[in-house]
């Protein structure tokens, strides 16, 4: 709600960066939360239109809970 009052900045988004794991199911429970989160976020009116989550190792499971934005780098030279 802070941010919301500081008329020089507008949040556009969230972004995590899970622990770690090659378990599919446990990545994709991590970005759950934040999703839930970010539209939580939103139905109190914040517009939000980011959401960045998901790098080499996990961006499957990030792009399956919506992710807007995800961070590629060791699976580019792949």
């Amino acid at each position: 709600q802070k941010i919301i009052s500081l008329s020089n900045l507008k949040l556009r988004g969230l972004m995590a960066i899970p622990r770690a794991t090659d378990n599919f199911d446990e990545q994709r429970a991590n970005f759950q939360q934040l999703k839930q989160l970010f539209d939580e976020l939103n139905h109190q009116g914040f517009e939000l239109d980011t959401l960045s989550m998901g790098m080499s190792r996990d961006f499957l499971a990030a792009i399956a809970e919506g992710g807007t934005m995800i961070r590629l780098g060791a699976a580019i030279f792949l």
